[in-house]
């Protein structure tokens, strides 16, 4: 691998882990936000959940660095939401908050799949989950960046500071990405900007392929079962433990933990062990965790070991999959990265509320809820064993 792809690499998971933080920052401060401009905690988990739902535009504008180029996208969206949280910082206004933090949802949906094609273009596959694996490490490392950063903020001064944080890491980032990124060179391109972006176009050409059809069912799957667990599991630690909010708290560094675990483990052994081989174990190991962790109400710690361990396969299911997904549709990575995120977004949108109708249909039973999470995880193990291929057939 030359230099100059090492400085690429290097600055685009800079941008990457400064949008992370864009997302990450507002959780552990939802109350603090709400008096900020005094509305309910309640309404700043709505624009949290806005802020998440702007990933089911991903199939529409994820593709749009088909047609103008990876590295302009990029310096393009970082742009914007520099923009746009320097507008909060300005103006501190819950109306101006709520656009802000929607458009840097977007910013997110934009980004995230044009990384995934640039690598998928410029990385050999036999290099692919180490380099996915590490641009993959500045989620976890965002949150545990953000937590400090904007508290102590937020502490010494307003929600406006932290804005204006955010404006100038976000700028840093588009300049980084600007100077130190090789552009991307497409043949067609200038007969591509002519072409309007038509999602329908996009659905249709995944649809096509069986195999991107199939890979957008593991994530559906995966993503589902995941968010039924993990929307419940606090409750449940509650009731099982009589633990303390503190003690909950707490338990998010050792998810954060877990998820820095999980993506070394793909950086360290996908490429060699397998790509499809790591997603593929990692789901079933994550979807037995499932099943077993509401049987052990009577242990604190064999709970804590198996919510670690059900989040480090979850994790390594997750990231090694993105690697294997590039390489299913090499002439439309774009499209097909872009649809990934789709059904995510999908999965946790529609897990968290299945999540919510399951706990309240079995009175708060936990080994229901396990139950269907783990059933549905087998199925995400099985599509991936059946039905998606291994790749790894070289650049295209």
């Amino acid at each position: 691998m030359n230099k100059q792809l090492v400085w690429s690499i290097l600055a685009i998971v800079f941008g990457r882990l400064v949008i992370n933080i864009s997302r990450r920052f507002p959780y552990p401060f939802v109350s603090a936000i709400g008096t900020t401009f005094s509305v309910s905690a309640d309404s700043i988990q709505n624009v949290i959940a806005l802020t998440n739902g702007a990933g089911l535009l991903s199939p529409v504008l994820g593709t749009i660095s088909a047609h103008y180029g990876r590295k302009a996208v990029m310096v393009g969206v970082l742009l914007v939401m520099s923009g746009m949280s320097l507008l909060s910082a300005v103006f501190s206004d819950y109306g101006v908050f709520v656009v802000v933090m929607f458009a840097l949802g977007i910013g997110k949906t934009i980004y995230d799949p044009t990384i995934q094609a640039y690598f998928g273009d410029t990385i050999h596959f036999s290099r692919r989950a180490r380099v996915m694996g590490f641009a993959e490490l500045s989620w976890a490392l965002s949150l545990l960046i953000a937590a400090p950063v904007a508290g102590f903020l937020l502490d010494a001064s307003s929600l406006q500071a932290v804005f204006l944080f955010l404006a100038i890491v976000l700028g840093l980032g588009a300049l980084a990405v600007w100077f130190l990124v090789d552009s991307d060179r497409k043949p067609e391109q200038h007969l591509r900007r002519l072409r309007v972006i038509n999602p329908l176009v996009a659905m249709r050409t995944v649809s096509a392929h069986p195999p991107a059809v199939f890979a957008l069912l593991f994530s559906l799957c995966l993503t589902v079962s995941h968010e039924i667990f993990f929307i419940n599991y606090g409750l449940w630690m509650e009731d099982a433990f009589d633990l303390l909010l503190t003690a909950l708290g707490a338990i998010t560094i050792v998810i954060a933990v877990a998820e820095v675990i999980g993506e070394f483990i793909v950086i360290a052994v996908a490429d060699r062990f397998g790509i499809k081989q790591t997603s593929m174990y990692g789901m079933l190991v994550a979807a037995v965790c499932f099943l077993i962790i509401p049987a052990l109400s009577f242990s604190l710690p064999l709970a804590m070991l198996g919510i670690f361990v059900m989040f480090i396969s979850i994790e390594a299911a997750i990231v090694a999959s993105l690697p294997l997904f590039t390489e299913i549709m090499p002439k439309s990575r774009a499209i097909m990265m872009s649809a990934n995120m789709g059904a995510h977004s999908l999965g946790r949108v529609s897990g968290a509320a299945l999540g919510g109708l399951i706990y309240k249909l079995s009175d708060g039973n936990f080994l229901v809820i396990g139950l269907i999470a783990g059933l549905l995880g087998f199925v995400a193990f099985f599509v991936m064993y059946r039905f998606v291929p291994s790749g790894g057939h070289g650049t295209s």
